[in-house]
């Protein structure tokens, strides 16, 4: 079964002619090689691309591990195009494969794969398409490496909108969303046959592909460790994370001793290889907390459960949370968590009461409060629940989003209260 990835599809479409190398980065497994050579691939082909247009390396393929050089890989392409006047297409897989090599003219230079991918821009006939997972190695240094010749889509597992496409009974949406926050949004665990496939796949690729890279690729001798602080963060969705506390963690659940540097560092790969996110706290006028505790959430639900070795399915709140940060992630917004200190009079004095707003999303100039609220049982809860909303005082919009909770509706005051469902699958809903 083919799922379309349309948002992506489109993405690099319009990037064709633009005069970037553009790489796809995301997480292993999301879909980018499939993206890449075969949806992509298709299109190229239906859009009447010869076959001997379209150059393709995949550097992750043993059989292509000579390739894995920086001046091999420039020859490999440099003499498979000819100079006959037609638009070329170079599609590579897993860029991060190839290493350094030492510039056999000048001893103390390198010849990395930024500087072959720059010599195939020069070309001026030769769109360059490549794919990686290491976000460090490719995200922080596209402006600076590619000389502001590189274009960057970020590619995400399943959305839940994807999700329902691969189901063709879209009925019962409880039944599904509980596969869906259970199990994740990597395509080859989505179109497991049964539960024990699903479990089976998930375990193997977090152990091998997610945990088993960042212990190789960093040298990690404590490679348990490691896995353990993933389990601390898989267990903790939504809340916020402080290295010391997570040092603390293994002091009193797990009777291990680890620094809050060494937490640090280990949280530091775990971004690198997209398995979990970031969301940092910041005043709502925008100044951030220096040192304060940060909320991470993984880019995949199902890989988180690996994480915890398929236990601890009992805060499906903080997985709706996880899930609606990977939705406004996916969507092109910048996220962070909001912080508010407010002087409110209590017990005939003044008080100074810290709120908390779930996800503060801008994007193009657009700012939109989020709150993530489960279930609201009375108007106590209501009420709660939008206080922190209420309290901001600028005209952007204020949304209260709830699973039990069915189409959209605005209160007095202007807050708009969201179905999850409908926030998921209406990804237009949250514009004015």
């Amino acid at each position: 079964m083919e799922i379309a990835r349309e948002i992506y599809l489109e993405k690099l479409k319009k990037s064709i002619g633009n005069g970037m190398a553009k790489v796809i980065t995301g997480p292993r497994r999301c879909g980018k090689s499939y993206l890449l050579f075969t949806i992509f691939r298709n299109y190229l082909k239906q859009s009447g691309v010869d076959d001997d247009h379209i150059i393709e390396l995949k550097l992750d393929d043993t059989r292509n591990a000579s390739y894995r050089s920086a001046l091999r890989f420039a020859e490999y392409f440099r003499n498979r195009r000819k100079e006959d006047g037609s638009r070329y297409f170079f599609l590579i897989d897993e860029i991060q494969y190839v290493l350094p090599i030492r510039n056999p003219d000048i001893p103390d230079q390198e010849i990395t794969f930024y500087d072959a991918l720059n010599e195939f821009l020069h070309y001026g006939d030769t769109e360059v398409f490549v794919t990686g997972s290491n976000s460090r190695l490719l995200s922080s240094d596209i402006a600076t490496e590619f000389r502001g010749r590189g274009w960057q889509v970020d590619m995400r597992p399943l959305t839940f909108s994807e999700f329902l496409q691969t189901k063709d009974d879209k009925s019962n949406l409880l039944t599904l969303w509980d596969e869906y926050w259970r199990f994740g949004g990597l395509p080859d665990a989505v179109l497991a046959p049964d539960e024990e496939s699903k479990i089976a796949y998930l375990r193997s690729t977090f152990n091998v592909i997610y945990l088993r890279d960042i212990i190789d690729r960093y040298h990690l001798r404590k490679d348990t460790a490691i896995g353990d602080v993933v389990k601390v963060l898989a267990s903790s969705v939504g809340s916020p994370m402080s290295f010391n506390k997570i040092a603390s963690t293994f002091q009193s659940a797990e009777k291990t001793t680890i620094s809050p540097a060494t937490v640090k560092l280990y949280v530091g790969y775990m971004e690198d290889a997209f398995l979990v996110s970031r969301a940092q706290p910041d005043t709502i006028k925008g100044r951030k907390f220096i040192g304060a505790p940060a909320k991470y959430y993984f880019d995949d639900l199902g890989i988180r459960y690996a994480a915890t070795g398929f236990k601890g399915n009992d805060q499906e709140p903080h997985y709706m949370e996880n899930i609606i940060y990977n939705e406004l992630i996916s969507r092109g917004y910048l996220v962070s968590t909001g912080k508010l200190n407010v002087n409110e009079r209590s017990g005939g004095r003044q008080e100074n009461r810290q709120y908390e707003i779930d996800f503060v999303c801008e994007k193009g100039g657009e700012r939109i409060y989020i709150q993530s609220a489960f279930y609201i049982p009375d108007a106590d809860k209501m009420a709660q629940e939008k206080r922190p909303l209420l309290l901001v005082k600028d005209s952007f919009r204020k949304v209260l989003i709830s699973k039990y909770f069915s189409g959209t509706m605005f209160d007095n005051n202007g807050i708009l209260q969201v179905g999850l469902f409908d926030f998921l699958t209406k990804p237009k809903l949250l514009s004015k």
